[in-house]
Order: structure tokens, then sequence, then C-alpha cells
């Protein structure tokens, strides 16, 4: 039986495959829970392929965990959709480069937790429409990672 977590997942997942195939892009999802990428988006004729880690969140935007070690992140596209189980679903496209120079970590004055065991955070502000800290570039930006070639 599926958690209301895992459901959530697989409304942004498979709105993401959606969003990408109608902007051109070939979509192969993986395995759930599979380390890695959630998916990659291929071109056409097979030249560019983009492996995506997507993030969901159900409804209000909330941090995004990005685990202990920021270094062993390595998917090169992250899409964090928002408001997934909402008509207002959102979805905001970052490279690994903005996700690195944009997440903070626990200061740890409430978790009280030594340094090392501090989490990473992606502030849910960044992904928040009408946030003073959104980043509007990033919204519906599927640009981004260019026109998809055909055959």
């Amino acid at each position: 039986m599926s958690s209301k977590h895992q459901i959530t997942g697989n409304i942004g997942l498979y709105h993401v495959a959606r969003e990408l195939s109608v902007f051109g892009w070939n979509v192969i999802l993986t395995t759930r829970n599979a380390k890695g990428a959630d998916l990659y988006a291929c071109s056409g004729d097979e030249r560019t392929i983009h492996p995506i880690q997507v993030k969901t969140q159900s409804g209000k935007p909330e941090d995004t965990s990005l685990g202990l070690q920021p270094e062993s992140l390595v998917t090169p596209w992250w899409v964090f959709v928002v408001q997934a189980r909402t008509a207002d679903i959102c979805c905001y496209l970052l490279s690994l480069d903005q996700v690195r120079s944009n997440m903070t970590r626990d200061p740890g004055t409430r978790s009280l937790k030594p340094e090392g065991e501090r989490i990473w955070w992606l502030d849910r502000r960044f992904s928040t429409p009408g946030s003073d800290r959104e980043i509007t570039g990033a919204k519906s930006a599927w640009e981004l990672l260019g026109v998809p070639r055909s055959l």
C-alpha cells in the first residue's frame, strides 16, 4: 500500500515527466528510491541526456533536506515541485550549481547537534511563488535544458 508521501512523490515525478514531454523531451523514469536521478530527459537523437532529481512538496513549500554531505550530490538538474496536490502546481528547475550556491546548513540553534550532524537545506522561499527570495528565472524554466534535437 502506498503512503501519502509516495503518492505526492509520484504526482511530482509524473508532472515533471509530462512537462518535459510537452517541451519535446523523451522521458525515462528510474526505479523509485534508487540512488541518483529520478528521471532522464533524452533528445530524440539520443545525443543529449539530462539526469534530473525531483523533490516534491504536497502543499505550500517547505525547506528541502539535502542531507549531511552536499558534496555527494551529483545529479546535474533538480526540479522542485510545489503545491503538488493543488491546482496551482508549480515547478522550479535548478542546476546543481544553483542548488549548492543557495543551500544553507542547520545552524544548530534548535537542534543542538554538532556541526558534523547538521543537515543542509534549500530554503522554501526559493521555490515559493511571490516570495522575496523566489528564483523566478527557474519557474517552469524547461528551456534551460536546451531544445531537444530529433532524428
